[in-house]
Parts: structure tokens; C-alpha cells; sequence
């Protein structure tokens, strides 16, 4: 039968080990803690390149962004669709920025939601042309690739 120093003795491992334990425990969740801050900012870095990089000086890097299998669809005033391959929509907006007109586009009301190594972002699109805005919806889906999210398609329609 142990003595009164043995059980004393084996408290003090039982509370040594559940410190270990939790000390364990606290790492762990602070590490998953970062790497989910970590690729909530990649995945928003993506979503601000996409309008940031579109410019006619870094849109090689903004090509960057995609998949290359991606694909754009879009809706036409006549009620079609259309859609392209990456190359397709590539040369479409290197075309379209190189005019050399004041283009930019800007996101608002953005909503992104991630589901493991998939995301979907939807928001609200501005694209002003030389002072003349355009409004429509878009929707970015994209897919983690190597650890890190790329664009794998585009929808957008504009508001007629």
C-alpha cells in the first residue's frame, strides 16, 4: 500500500501532467487561431487584388490571380450568355484597359464565405469608365491550390 507521500507525490504528476495538457491545448488553438487569420487574409488579398491589380501596367500579375482552367460567363442585354476561357477574357480586358481611358472598378457590399478549401465571393460591382459608372452583381468562386485561393470562375451581370 502506498504512503501518504505517494499519493501526495502522484497529485502532483496528475497536476503536472494536466498543466502540459492545457499548455498543449492553448498552443494549438492559437496556432489554428493564426493559420485562420492567415488564410482569411489570403483569401482577402485575392479578392483586393482582383479589382487593384486591374490596371493596364499590372494586369500580367492580376492574370496571376486565376486558375488556368477559369472560366467568365456573363449575361448580355439581349438576355444571352456568354462565356470565356481565361485567354478569351484575359485579352478582353488587356484590350479594353490598354484604350487608355480613366478605368477602374470597385467592389462594395462584399460577402465572402469559405467552406474548408473552397470560397465564394459576392458582391456588388462599380465600374466607372472615363467618369460613366456601370453597376452589376458578380460572383468570384475560388478553390485553394497549393495553399493558396485562386479564382477558378467569374459570373457578373450588369444592371440594366
Amino acid at each position: 500500500m502506498g504512503t501518504r507521500k505517494d499519493a501526495m507525490m502522484d497529485r502532483r504528476w496528475a497536476a503536472a501532467g494536466y498543466l502540459v495538457l492545457l499548455a498543449t491545448l492553448s498552443v494549438s488553438r492559437a496556432t489554428h487561431g493564426e493559420q485562420a487569420r492567415a488564410d482569411a487574409e489570403g483569401l482577402q488579398r485575392v479578392v483586393d487584388d482582383y479589382v487593384g491589380l486591374y490596371r493596364p501596367e499590372s494586369l500580367p500579375r492580376w492574370r496571376e490571380l486565376f486558375l488556368p482552367t477559369f472560366t467568365a460567363a456573363s449575361t448580355s442585354a439581349d438576355g444571352s450568355v456568354s462565356v470565356r476561357t481565361l485567354e478569351e477574357f484575359y485579352e478582353a480586358q488587356k484590350r479594353y484597359l490598354d484604350t487608355g481611358r480613366a478605368i477602374r472598378e470597385e467592389l462594395e457590399n462584399v460577402r465572402i464565405e469559405r467552406q474548408d478549401r473552397l470560397a465564394s465571393v459576392w458582391a456588388d460591382f462599380v465600374l466607372t469608365d472615363e467618369g460613366s459608372q456601370s453597376r452589376g452583381k458578380l460572383v468570384l468562386l475560388l478553390i485553394e491550390d497549393r495553399g493558396q485561393f485562386k479564382i477558378h470562375s467569374l459570373i457578373f451581370s450588369y444592371r440594366e
